[in-house]
């Protein structure tokens, strides 16, 4: 075992073995849930959360009350969670030995949550103290808008562009803050979910077959937030909170179907009891025609999370994700002879004139499967010290082929037909240690190691390449910090990180010149502040830090086979990491007593450095390579936010924004804009409650938007071509029957792009109005 890997096992070891010299306390916290008219509030999800440690969930019972015992002294707050009502969380309390603490809270319904945020430092925090700009969706509003999959419901948040090419299943992209799609880090419970096999290295491969799946709640973290997360968190991270067991036993089923032949059948449980809890669903998503009558997909969905308290100190938990799909694509769009002939240096996509639409392929498709366990323990040593260790393993399968059918309909545009089966198989290894000390009352501290080790495996048929059949490897080590501090009665609040990370390389072919050489380290660091001014409700902040990503595998020993050139060697095993720098700040003015919020934000982002795949006219490895990966500057993003939400009415909240970007991206001649980017977002949301009826409405605007469209047949020329923007509107309606006081049946349906607009991402179709209704029953 090599002196690093040793190392950093005994990082971890030491995490574990470190005593907890503290007995075991008589505290109790304890309060009655109640609505705005005083009536109790039965079956609602309260968490005791301490904010260096473990949790613990239960319900309120039939007197709307509920009790955590045997409390260790430190701080903590409560969170309460019950349908039809905003979110709550207590302000944070300090618990002392033998104290008995009550909390009691009065839920208002539905409108804005007062929510804790974890993204944003890695810790417990109230969403009016985070410096950064974190916005959060509750599994229940997914829930009630019957999105499909994860990209689809973070559609409307600002800053955040999401395109789905063409009929479900087909690639799907989630770009924050005008960046690439690769710069979006995707977590699950905090650790990261990505592709080892994916050419980026990224979560892009996997996206399109992610769901909402026992799910508590998603943060958005928009901005740099690679020192706490390190690789891929350049535009920002997606962080998916699953949900705890609740006490008692749960369980949930429903059925859908709708346009395109969409179904859906879903199955969840969830319980607890004493230091016990669980949660498991499993979601089946089928299209057995899709936007041109031959667009199938189907994904089977599962996942859980287990966990045990065996004190009141210390929790051990178990997660897992999985996903098994199988898509028919089409062929790609191609330009046509109208977009090479005009003045314009970018014509205006015009379907049939200047570029043909994507149409079907029979034979042509994809087969994903995506599988993932962790486990992770938590400790508070006492009221002032906490640490976790982590694990996770992450493994991908990908086959994606074609047949040599080809559709009558569409032989005049089919130059050739290229048979083809391409398998990768990645696999992600991380160890994740930190531990959490609060220095004083005004100043927490974070330290921790990362380890990580990916492989990835390729085959190919037919193959033109020696190296078929290979495995490259990587390993990284990753040593990060933090300091948090709070003054002025916690109204001003500062955090400071910084984080080091290296790499040791093992390929299957590595020429000799570079068997000694090693890529160079990355280091990175960010800042953090707010100011609160309670006098009129007023949050200032500002954030500054860079952001990285980690060269893939196929980036750093990438080969591919190029007619007249053979064999050609792409990676490059010394190309550095990709790094940004990027500042914003804006503020954020609560009104009406807290039923209104507006928020305004800055943003700026620099790729200083990218892995881009050119031309050489003289290789940087002197390897006589001609073409592959290399460093060399990127481009940049620059724009504003403007956010508002509010529950001015009964049983009502509103949300609504408008992000402007201007991204380019960098060229040898200069800057030119970036593709898929439009100038304009606009969303809004209306989420209305009377009675038993849930009624939704979401509309999202996107603005016009540059992208590339490739000739099929030789020479493969390139089109940039300008779509026009579209309006996406969805509307969806739940009625609430009460069978018993166990059961609820829910009726529910809506249509997805209700305007019927025509429009075109990329060039390929996205769906019309589609209808979709079912039913769901609860008990």
């Amino acid at each position: 075992m090599k002196k690093q890997t040793r190392f950093a096992l005994l990082f971890a070891l030491l995490f574990l073995i470190v005593p907890n010299v503290l007995a075991q306390d008589g505290a109790r916290v304890k309060g009655t849930v109640t609505d705005e008219a005083g009536a109790k509030v039965v079956g609602a999800n309260v968490t005791l959360r301490s904010l260096l440690g473990p949790q613990q969930s239960t319900s309120t019972n039939q007197a709307g009350a509920y009790e955590f015992a045997s409390l260790r002294p430190g701080l903590y707050l409560i969170e309460i969670r019950a349908e039809g009502f905003a979110a709550f969380t207590s302000r944070d309390t300090q618990v002392k030995n033998s104290d008995d603490v009550v909390i009691d809270v009065q839920l208002r319904p539905a409108g804005i949550s007062e929510n804790v945020i974890i993204t944003a430092t890695g810790t417990l925090q109230r969403a009016d103290e985070i410096a950064k700009v974190v916005s959060t969706l509750e599994a229940d509003e997914l829930d009630a808008r019957d999105e499909l999959t994860l990209a689809e419901g973070l559609r409307g948040v600002p800053g955040v562009r999401i395109q789905q090419q063409g009929s479900l299943g087909s690639l799907t992209s989630i770009r924050l803050r005008g960046q690439r799609t690769t710069d979006t880090s995707i977590l699950l419970d905090g650790l990261r979910l990505r592709d080892a096999g994916d050419i980026n290295g990224s979560a892009a491969s996997l996206m399109a077959d992610l769901v909402p799946i026992a799910l508590n709640h998603l943060e958005i973290l928009r901005g740099s937030g690679s020192t706490l997360y390190g690789s891929h968190a350049i535009g920002g991270v997606i962080n998916a909170i699953p949900e705890d067991g609740a006490s008692g036993l749960h369980f949930e089923a429903g059925f859908e179907g709708g346009s395109l032949s969409t179904f859906r059948e879903r199955l969840s449980v969830n319980g607890g009891r004493d230091n016990v809890g669980f949660n498991v669903g499993v979601h089946r998503i089928d299209v057995r025609s899709g936007v041109d009558g031959n667009d199938e997909y189907g994904n089977s969905a599962f996942a859980g999370r287990f966990h045990v308290n065996p004190t009141q100190a210390t929790t051990l938990s178990a997660g897992f994700y999985g996903t098994i799909s199988n898509a028919r694509l089409n062929d790609s769009p191609f330009p046509l002879a109208a977009a090479f002939t005009g003045s314009q240096p970018f014509p205006k996509a015009i379907e049939g004139l200047t570029f043909h639409p994507d149409f079907n392929n029979p034979d042509q498709g994809r087969r994903n499967r995506t599988l993932l366990g962790s486990v992770k323990w938590l400790h508070l040593i006492d009221d002032r010290w906490s640490y976790s260790v982590a694990y996770q393993r992450v493994a991908t399968n990908r086959r994606n082929y074609n047949g040599p059918a080809v559709d009558p309909s569409f032989a005049p545009f089919v130059g050739f037909e290229f048979e083809f089966l391409n398998i990768n198989r990645g696999t992600i290894d991380t160890i994740d240690a930190r531990s959490n000390l609060r220095v004083s009352n005004s100043n927490t501290a974070t330290f921790g190691f990362e380890f990580e080790r990916e492989s990835l495996f390729q085959h190919s048929e037919p193959s033109f390449n020696f190296f078929n059949n290979t495995t490259d490897r990587q390993r990284t080590f990753a040593f990060f910090g933090q300091d948090q501090l709070s003054f002025l009665d916690d109204r001003l609040q500062i955090a400071v990180g910084v984080r080091a990370q290296s790499y040791r390389l093992s390929a299957a072919d590595r020429p000799g010149a570079l068997q000694s050489r090693d890529a160079e380290n990355s280091v990175t660091g960010d800042g953090a502040v707010s100011y609160y001014i309670a006098s009129t409700n007023t949050k200032l902040r500002a954030h500054v830090g860079n952001g990285f990503r980690a060269p893939s595998l196929f980036e750093r020993f990438g080969e591919g086979f190029l007619a007249g050139a053979g064999t050609v060697r792409f990676g490059d095993p010394t190309v550095r990491a990709e790094q940004s720098i990027s500042v914003d700040g804006g503020v954020d003015q609560r009104l009406a007593g807290d039923r209104v919020i507006i928020g305004v934000t800055y943003f700026y982002t620099r790729l200083q450095r990218v892995v881009a795949f050119t031309g050489f006219s003289t290789d940087p490895l002197g390897l006589g390579r001609f073409t592959g990966f290399t460093n060399r500057p990127g481009g940049l993003s620059r724009g504003f936010e403007g956010t508002l939400e509010s529950s001015l009415w009964h049983g009502a909240e509103l949300r609504t924004s408008y992000t402007f970007t201007n991204s380019d991206r960098a060229l040898t001649s200069g800057l030119a804009p970036e593709y898929v980017i439009p100038r304009h977002l606009f969303s809004l949301f209306l989420n209305q409650r009377v009675r038993k009826l849930q009624l939704t409405f979401e509309l999202n605007r996107t603005g016009e938007y540059l992208a590339p469209v490739f000739e099929n047949n030789f020479p493969f020329r390139q089109a940039d071509l300008r779509f026009e923007g579209y309006t996406k509107a969805d509307v969806f309606a739940n009625y609430d029957v009460r069978r018993s006081d166990r059961m609820t049946l829910t009726l529910f349906g809506g249509v997805e792009n209700c305007f019927d607009q025509r429009y075109f991402e990329n060039g390929f179709r996205a769906p019309g109005a589609q209808g979709r209704g079912g039913v769901k029953v609860r008990f």
